[in-house]
């Protein structure tokens, strides 16, 4: 019912016919075929009827080039010497009675006359006005296409000598530079074979200073030894200090002055070490300063070898965070601007008198910071 009422030919009851989803469509190719052909023809009969004839078109002798020509012309050079050769063979021959008559001047005769007809022949083909003007336009075009290739393999070969040159100049460079930095790490690694030198010298006069003062304890306690008993004996017999006891004390008295010597070398030699090492150790104090602020700003540079996250998330977390410390909190305004890490400052913000403990470390001054360093190389290491 429903495709007589509409009029369609087809039953619904059927399958519908397989769609040709095939892209691009025949009919639509054919279609574009169709009219791409009368565009073309189109073309051509608007553009080939008032198309002006050129001076320089001619009717070129696709066979005919210049080695074809010059063997020609090198063909009618042999045939004119050969000619002037048979002249001057004629020239004797006539010298001679009854020449005409000789078997030789007619030979040389004919072989002029044939000589003539071919120099004609060659010339005819020489003297074509279409074969000379092709020859001469394809002269022209050598000469034109030698000139600039002469002058693309002269700047092929400017190009390759600037090349070279550059890149002299970058293995100069790199040289310079590998021997710059082989020098600045030879003299890293001097200094910090030096520092660790005297660090074990500094080391060595300690336990010698603690030696000396060890021996020097020793000798007080054997004195105070020798002391009471002196007084014990003296107090049992009554009798006074002999002449050994004296002599006892006048060794001891020696040896400690010798001790004592070492001591004050020791002491003398330690303060020495202690001020050169604490002069090195605060003259990267400012680069100390600086490598911890970044730790703290920007992570751990161990992060990114791990394959941790480097974002700027992080980087806005921390800044967040030291402007909430460090720029005071607008208590009396309700604009957003208040908000505790919303406003940057413009400049360098210190922080407060009472900073938290994880920031109280960057607040350290020079001073302190020499003073822990000498503590430190007294305890017998040197902070880096």
């Amino acid at each position: 019912m429903f495709p007589q009422h509409l009029g369609f030919p087809f039953d619904l009851t059927k399958p519908p016919p397989p769609i040709d989803d095939s892209f691009p469509h025949p009919t639509l190719l054919e279609q574009l075929r169709l009219s791409d052909e009368l565009l073309v023809a189109e073309f051509l009969s608007s553009h080939t009827q008032n198309r002006p004839v050129s001076d320089k078109t001619f009717k070129s002798n696709p066979s005919i080039n210049i080695t074809t020509y010059r063997a020609g012309v090198r063909e009618v050079l042999q045939a004119l010497k050969a000619l002037k050769h048979s002249k001057l063979v004629l020239e004797e021959l006539r010298k001679t009675p009854e020449a005409e008559n000789d078997k030789r001047w007619s030979d040389e005769v004919e072989r002029i006359e044939q000589l003539k007809l071919t120099l004609d022949s060659k010339l005819k083909e020489l003297e074509d006005l279409a074969t000379a003007t092709s020859v001469a336009n394809k002269l022209v075009a050598r000469r034109k296409k030698r000139a600039w290739q002469k002058r693309r393999n002269a700047r092929l070969k400017g190009a390759r000598e600037q090349q070279q040159t550059e890149r002299l100049q970058r293995l100069e460079e790199v040289s310079r530079w590998e021997t710059e930095w082989k020098a600045r790490l030879e003299k890293e690694r001097t200094a910090r074979e030096e520092l660790q030198a005297k660090t074990l010298i500094l080391a060595d006069v300690r336990r010698r200073k603690a030696r000396a003062k060890r021996y020097l304890g020793r000798f007080e306690k054997t004195i105070q030894l020798h002391q009471q008993r002196q007084a014990g004996e003296t107090l049992a017999k009554g009798d006074p200090a002999d002449e050994a006891g004296e002599r006892f004390r006048k060794n001891v008295d020696a040896l400690i002055a010798e001790w004592k010597v070492k001591l004050t070398d020791c002491i003398k030699e330690e303060k020495l070490l202690k001020d050169e090492l604490a002069r090195r150790s605060a003259g990267n104090a400012s680069r100390r300063r600086e490598n911890r602020w970044r730790k703290a700003l920007f992570g751990d540079p161990a992060a990114t070898i791990g394959g941790r996250r480097t974002d700027g998330y992080d980087l806005l977390d921390v800044r967040w965070a030291w402007d909430s410390h460090a720029v005071p909190i607008d208590r009396t305004g309700v604009s957003t601007e208040s908000e505790p890490g919303y406003a940057v400052p413009t400049g360098w913000v210190f922080p407060s008198e009472n900073p938290l403990p994880d920031w109280a470390i960057y607040r350290e001054s020079t001073r302190s910071k020499l003073e822990k360093n000498i503590a430190s190389l007294v305890g017998g290491k040197v902070v880096d």
